[in-house]
């Protein structure tokens, strides 16, 4: 959207180093480093279900995730194809753990590892007992301790898959806003740790999801550092503290933490937040003949899902994802960038989202105002 010239294959935009790069240039440090983009997209990987880290350069290209997850006073080093034999075993152990996952619990595997976009083991020797991490700065990579059992690298999968799919729903969902800085701490009762609220959040779902796999696994082995037996207790501590609190979450967390706290269905209609409002017997604001343009920095793409991202390429740029009757208004520009007319809108509307005319113009004036609170689109004079 940002870096005009610039395309990228979704899978180099889905790319752990790429999507930091982005996370950077969003932030308002720097611009994107097409020159880093490259060398992402060049390092190696093996598959083993799912993308292994195998390049001799691993540890150069993936330097922000290995220093962001490292330990105090840690150095991790990625296995690659460099360590020849010791790389070899540890990768079979890594397909290995990947397939009894796919065996175990085949609909959570192919939820969580959808977002896990590639795979780092690191020299156990060099972690500093780190077992496995991610970071929200670094989306889509989990680094792992170099394995001894499958089972392992299948719970290990599970855990940071959970983080790396909050990450995701963090994004692109209602999940937290800024004031998630300031609310309560929890202090969990195991080591006394204070968390701040998004931690707190990522703790609870990977440990739900944990518990889940618990009961799937059977006599299987687990690994000396396995939480799997424990999750389930701290599950319940910690979703119990996040219910007392949730009025610290947006609608969509709070619905996630209602449906796998086994309560979704009276929070159903408020997580959900409709765009469209019931609003027969409502004037609309806008004249008919006043009209709306599309700002000059706005850029726009629309998923197939239909929702669209916007925002403005201003430094930081500022990025919104909209909902469905923004979306649909932003999309009326898709074509052209001239002025449109509010009658213009009102009548397609109308028509496509198959509602009287009273009520697609209060969906519609809403829209527009929301867009327009974004900086996304100027208002006409004939507002009122």
């Amino acid at each position: 959207m940002f870096a005009p010239g610039t395309e990228l294959s979704d899978s180099l935009a889905d790319h752990p180093v790429v999507r930091f790069e982005i996370g950077r240039a969003l932030a308002g440090h720097g611009g994107l480093d097409l020159a880093k983009l490259d060398v992402a997209a060049a390092m190696r990987v093996r598959d083993a279900g799912v993308p292994v880290a195998a390049d001799p350069s691993a540890a150069e290209v993936l330097e922000a995730p290995l220093r962001i997850t490292a330990p105090a006073g840690a150095r991790p080093e990625p296995l690659t194809e460099a360590d020849g034999d010791r790389f070899d075993a540890a990768f079979t152990i890594v397909a290995e753990g990947v397939r009894l996952l796919r065996e175990l619990a085949p609909d959570m595997a192919e939820d969580l590892l959808a977002h896990v976009s590639m795979l780092v083991v690191l020299k156990r020797e060099t972690s500093a007992g780190l077992v496995s991490a991610s970071s929200r700065y670094v989306p889509g990579v989990v680094l792992v301790d170099e394995p001894r059992l499958p089972m392992e690298i299948a719970e290990a999968l599970v855990h940071e898959g959970a983080h790396e799919k909050f990450f995701d729903l963090a994004i692109a969902k209602d999940f937290l806003d800024l004031s998630a800085e300031d609310a309560d701490y929890f202090q969990t009762s195991w080591s006394r740790a204070r968390w701040p609220l998004e931690q707190t959040f990522a703790a609870w779902h990977a440990y739900s999801c944990l518990a889940q796999f618990n009961l799937s696994i059977g006599a299987e082995q687990l690994g000396p550092d396995s939480l799997l037996t424990k999750a389930k207790k701290r599950a319940a501590e910690i979703g119990e503290w996040l219910l007392r609190h949730e009025t610290d979450l947006r609608s969509d967390a709070r619905w996630l933490l209602r449906a796998l706290m086994g309560d979704p269905v009276e929070h159903r209609a408020e997580a959900a937040e409709p765009s469209h409002v019931d609003g027969e017997t409502l004037a609309p604001q806008f004249s008919e003949d006043g009209h709306f343009h599309l700002l000059s920095d706005v850029r726009h793409r629309r998923a197939i899902t239909g929702r669209v991202v916007a925002g403005r390429a201003d430094l930081p740029p500022v990025v919104f994802w909209l909902d469905e009757d923004a979306s649909w208004t932003l999309g009326q520009w898709r074509d052209d960038r001239t002025a449109k007319s509010f009658g213009w809108m009102l009548a397609r509307a109308t028509e496509e989202w198959k509602v009287g005319s009273a009520a697609a113009a209060v969906r519609l004036e809403k829209a527009l105002v929301s867009l327009h609170r974004s900086g996304l689109v100027g208002l006409p004079d004939q507002a009122r």
